[in-house]
């Protein structure tokens, strides 16, 4: 990542030999980036074969930051600094360091940025080196950051494909295993496509490459690959070039001999001929429970490479291993794993002599960055990736959102600045004639223009753009279709089904979504209290705002979900995306023992596959019927004008010119 105005947070202005360049993701390296640091590589791999006494980063420090286990990345790291002639200061086991304590990343990278020239970060959130990158005064290198990338174990597989072959263009690779969440992959499948390689997918079952890199690799080299199974891998002609490999699941297959029916992706036919082979270990550290113990691994041994078609591979590996590659394959020459691990020292080496000439042409600042969007709502959008670092690192990391590419024309989507994963909306609105409409490809010119002054919002869902305070483009007719007995008999019925559904009363908490359904969740608790003697605790939850989300509304003075029976109340089951939003919100704050939905209206239409438990009525409707509940603050309170009713009424679509425009 170029250096920009971005690193304004940063307080230390010494004056470094290095240049402020950070490496992120493997994109942040042109590619003659790439090939001067191969050549720095071989020159200094040959100084170490010679035994060379090497001073070329003398009076420099290298601070590593690793808040996940490592052993060839730190140690190749710490190695290299040394072996220039530099030192180190490490911090290995960050539980040890004051992030125990809850110190933020980004206040500890400036800390750090004071004892060191270079910080190498390991980090399990994604995006996390980004926000290390933009505090940090000094260079930041990503050692791996969750599933996203690791952009320096890409420079030591390319450089070893290379050495072993001879060139990397027109080589084509086939990637197996966990595509999913390992970041090696993806780094190295963004390198193969930049190079002009061909790519082959053969993901374990379950663990297909992620969309958000299709369609990163679509947009920006207009490049794609084909999806095959183990079996289709045997049919392949030709031989493989090379094999790369990693740990995996307990039980496995053995290689060209799995079964697992797996979902091609849609970019053409496989290639007549492989010429790489690169597998995955399982990332079971990334998993859930559920996605961890379904997937069955490859096993790669020596039959593998006694075919026609793999006789001239190579095969790799990042390591560690472990039973899915077998030790008798240590011998053979074709075997470069080792050789891989032992590349790190002369490639990292390289990397920092090359951040040193950076600094010596001052040209490390070349790449503007594309300026955030600025929204207009009370709660801006936030990112759809549950392990993007701004989850975790506190108020002060505002989410935020440049434009994002989506093939979808009726989609808008959003590209997060850190994990840069994209969020697809389905609504967005005009600030200033308070306004929203179901983005189509009609909207586009206007979006643009309510970007540039500053007057859009977006959001997930028809029901948080109303609790917003945002009115639909036009209605269309509108009825009244329960009135407010019917109203209060549907709620009545709710506090049955609970009743009926639950024994242990005692154990349930009521949580209710902003505003209906917390009214609703109110007058519920209410029912149950008066038919069971038991008044569950209640809380209301905010699904838009990412911190501080859940309120007591019962008078406790705090809300307990561990262990909990958790009834999730909201008035209109829609697309569901709320309802995934709260409980995931819900789960932020404890492990529940169970969570239940009970929704006043099911209007059927759901994009998310979330089934109510509890059902007051059920209504079918059109996609552009909006159905809307008014609850009257008072209940039956006859001082109370307002009454429980239930409408309906049609969103009008804006065709041509929507309203907010003029």
């Amino acid at each position: 990542m170029r250096s920009n105005a971005r690193t304004q947070y940063a307080t230390n202005t010494k004056v470094s030999r290095l240049a402020k360049f950070d490496v992120v993701s493997i994109e942040d390296l042109e590619t003659s980036d790439i090939e001067r640091i191969f050549a720095l590589a071989d020159g200094f791999a040959e100084q170490l074969e010679r035994g060379e006494q090497i001073t070329t980063a003398a009076g420099l420090i290298m601070a590593t930051l690793f808040y996940e286990p490592s052993t060839r990345t730190r140690l190749s790291f710490e190695s290299s600094m040394h072996r220039l002639g530099g030192a180190v200061i490490s911090s290995a086991d960050m539980q040890a360091s004051s992030a125990a304590k809850g110190e933020s990343l980004a206040d500890t990278v400036r800390v750090v940025a004071g004892y060191a020239d270079l910080i190498v970060l390991r980090h399990p959130h994604d995006g996390a080196a980004r926000v290390a990158a933009e505090y940090a005064p000094c260079p930041v290198l990503n050692a791996g950051d969750g599933s996203r990338e690791h952009p320096t174990q890409t420079l030591c597989d390319l450089y070893i494909l290379r050495k072993k072959k001879g060139h990397l263009k027109g080589l084509t690779v086939a990637l197996c295993g966990d595509l999913k969440f390992g970041r090696t992959v993806h780094s190295l499948i963004y390198a193969l496509a930049r190079f002009g390689a061909n790519i082959v997918a053969v993901p374990t079952s379950g663990m297909d490459v992620p969309d958000y890199v299709l369609e990163r690799l679509a947009a920006e080299r207009n490049y794609s690959f084909s999806t095959v199974t183990m079996d289709e891998l045997k049919s392949l002609a030709g031989g493989l070039d090379a094999l790369y490999l990693t740990p995996s699941a307990p039980h496995q297959m053995a290689l060209f001999t799995g079964d697992a029916a797996l979902q091609k992706f849609p970019t053409g036919e496989p290639p007549a001929a492989l010429d790489a082979f690169y597998v995955t270990r399982l990332q079971k550290e990334r998993m859930s429970g559920k996605e961890a113990g379904a997937a069955d691994y490859v096993r790669f041994d020596a039959r593998a490479l006694r075919t026609s078609k793999t006789h001239e591979a190579v095969v790799m590996h990042p390591l560690p291993r472990t039973s899915e590659l077998a030790y008798e394959l240590d011998a053979d020459p074709r075997a470069v794993y080792f050789e891989q691990a032992a590349a790190g020292v002369p490639v990292r080496m390289a990397l920092i002599a090359w951040l040193m000439e950076k600094a010596a042409v001052a040209s490390a600042s070349t790449r503007p960055a594309a300026q955030p969007i600025r929204f207009k709502a009370e709660a801006p959008p936030r990112c759809s990736n549950l392990n993007c670092i701004t989850r975790f690192e506190g108020a002060h990391l505002a989410p935020r959102f440049t434009l994002g590419r989506s093939s979808d024309s009726n989609v808008f989507a959003l590209k997060c600045g850190f994990c840069e994963r994209e969020l697809k909306t389905e609504y967005v609105g005009h600030a200033r004639s308070h306004r929203y409409y179901r983005f189509d490809e009609n909207l586009q010119g206007y979006v643009q223009q309510w970007i540039e002054e500053g007057s859009l919002a977006v959001f997930d869902s028809v029901k948080q753009a109303e609790e917003g305070g945002y009115e639909p483009y036009k209605r269309g007719p509108q009825r009244e279709i329960m009135n407010e007995d019917e109203v209060v008999r549907a709620i009545e019925s709710l506090a049955d089904q609970v009743i009926a559904d639950i024994v242990d009363m005692p154990a349930v908490s009521i949580v209710g979504v902003v505003s209906r359904g917390a009214m609703l969740a109110l007058r519920l608790r209410e029912l149950i209290g008066s038919k069971t003697k038991v008044f569950p605790p209640c809380a209301a939850l905010d699904a838009y705002k990412p911190d501080d989300a859940l309120h007591p509304i019962d008078g406790a003075d705090n809300f307990v979900v561990e262990d909990r029976t958790i009834i999730l109340v909201d008035d209109v089951i829609n697309s569901g995306w709320t309802v995934q939003r709260a409980m995931a919100t819900i789960w932020q704050r404890g492990r529940p023992g169970a969570v239940k939905l009970a929704v006043l209206i099911d209007r059927g239409h759901r994009a998310v596959p979330i089934r109510p438990n509890y059902v007051g009525k059920n209504i079918p409707t059109s996609r552009t019927e909006r159905v809307q509940v008014r609850l009257a603050t008072g209940g039956r309170d006859p001082k109370v004008k307002a009454h429980d009713h239930v409408t309906i009424y049609s969103i009008v679509e804006p065709m041509k010119e929507p309203e907010a425009a003029h």
